[in-house]
């Protein structure tokens, strides 16, 4: 990301003032009000996509690579 922010957690790319995902410009951020070229709301609503993918079992299963041939 191009942006800079003393709250910004880059190991896990989170945000330790409002302590959840990293999403600038949302709400309680500290860049708030900042322009961006793809509106807060929907980086908001493709990071809530994103989680709710990864929490979801068995559909990363096809990422998990196959083992070894012998």
């Amino acid at each position: 990301m191009s942006f800079s922010c003393p709250h910004f957690a880059v190991d896990r790319d989170a945000c330790l003032r409002l302590k959840t995902d990293c999403v600038p410009g949302r709400p309680g951020c500290v860049l708030e009000g900042s322009g961006f070229a793809v509106p807060v709301a929907q980086r908001l609503r493709e990071r809530e996509e994103e989680n709710q993918l990864r929490l979801r079992p068995g559909k990363n299963d096809s990422m998990v690579s196959p083992p070894p041939a012998e």
